[in-house]
């Protein structure tokens, strides 16, 4: 059995941090952890949430530290565990303990304050410190009336004792004496004239959370949201194509692929950054995914066979525009979503082919691989029941 002692010092050091992150990162874009090949993706981009325009992976310092805050919750929800009783009587200046709790409150610097989302659900009200503990709304009482919490003889009183007195003053040193200490005392008795006890135990609930339960997950979104960038919109993703799919859509969006003319920005020597495809432009991500010849010969085809009328693009941008305005359901909106995803999935895969392969890729089976695969792929991530057929000649119509 472990010793609890002994593993509560598990704060990881920034070094520690920039070496796996940086693991991670050669791994999400396919590159040994000793080379130095360039990297596409803003690394702490895609962190950031989806909300936030990344891709939701949290950073491993948002990680660290919601485990670590999850031995404070565990602190104060479970004082009865002999492991609690253990670090209680071990707790110092010097102790492991303090160590967490002091990389919990540096947080604060940086704007996250974690304790205050801690807060006493309260019943009976004799576990809940009046002064020291949230038990309602705002901050600590000690915090919102000072000049009450110093005439207070017994600072650790609970909240079923003090409210149970003959009055909130019963146990000052003295009566208020006007002024700010009156104020503060009429705000006080308002405050809490209203506060009834129930007879169940007193109990600690997290407010990040609807569950009210402490979750790492909440600890790690709001330590992301707070460190991390943030771009203009947040991250589309659709449930009808696989991961990778979305990934690449994601990259689209975001101009983070290896296209010629970002290699060429780079300073990376290359014979040429025209489009590998037509051959006519530049190959930027708004040319190769939404102006080259062969992406609208395909948007044309796309159009013809969901119904919908069909229009030239120049940019990510106005994709976006025209499809949000389409008169289309909105599950079915989402589906033909997905079919451009696939649509430059393929393309993608193509133009490399072209590129780097001997043998030439077929252009004439580019539609079709399309219309196969993501009928393959929607139909087996949809609760909608549909055949090949219907998705042929009536995919516009199969959540109606």
């Amino acid at each position: 059995m472990l010793e609890p002692h002994k593993v509560y010092k598990i704060k990881s050091t920034k070094c520690v941090l920039r070496k796996l992150e940086s693991i991670r990162s050669h791994f999400f874009n396919g590159h040994d952890p000793n080379c130095n090949k360039a990297s596409w993706v803003n690394w702490n981009m895609m962190l950031a949430h989806k909300d936030k325009g990344g891709l939701g992976v949290s950073s491993l310092f948002a990680l660290n530290r919601g485990l670590m805050f999850k031995w404070i919750w565990r602190f104060y929800t479970q004082d009865t565990s002999l492991w609690v009783m253990d670090a209680k009587v071990k707790a110092g200046s010097t102790s492991c303990w303090m160590s967490i709790v002091h990389e919990a409150k540096s947080l604060v610097n940086k704007g996250i304050d974690l304790f205050k989302f801690m807060r006493f659900k309260l019943g009976n009200g004799e576990n809940a410190r009046f002064w020291e503990d949230r038990w309602i709304e705002g901050d600590t009482l000690k915090k919102r009336f000072p000049r009450l919490y110093a005439l207070e003889l017994c600072k650790e009183i609970t909240v079923a004792l003090k409210v149970t007195q003959p009055s909130l003053a019963f146990s000052f040193r003295r009566s208020p004496r006007g002024g700010v200490e009156q104020e503060q005392f009429e705000e006080l008795v308002t405050l809490v004239h209203d506060v009834r006890l129930v007879p169940m135990s007193d109990r600690w609930t997290w407010t990040l959370a609807n569950s009210g339960e402490f979750s790492v997950a909440s600890v790690r979104q709001l330590i992301d949201d707070k460190t991390l960038p943030e771009v203009d919109s947040k991250t589309r993703w659709i449930k009808y194509v696989p991961i990778k799919v979305n990934v690449l859509a994601w990259k689209v969006k975001s101009d983070s692929l290896p296209t010629r003319f970002n290699v060429s920005r780079r300073g990376i020597p290359i014979d040429s950054i025209k489009c590998g495809i037509c051959d006519t432009g530049a190959e930027t991500s708004s040319h190769l995914f939404f102006s080259c010849c062969m992406v609208r010969q395909t948007v044309r085809l796309i159009s013809r066979w969901w119904d919908i009328s069909y229009a030239e693009f120049e940019s990510y941008e106005d994709w976006l525009a025209w499809l949000v305005n389409l008169r289309l359901p909105s599950k079915n909106k989402l589906m033909l979503e997905g079919v451009f995803y696939v649509m430059w999935w393929y393309l993608w895969s193509f133009r490399n082919k072209m590129i780097f392969e001997a043998k030439i890729p077929a252009k004439v089976v580019f539609f079709d691989d399309i219309v196969s695969k993501s009928y393959y792929w929607c139909r087996y991530r949809c609760k909608a029941s549909f055949s090949l057929n219907d998705w042929l000649k009536n995919s516009c119509l199969i959540y109606r």
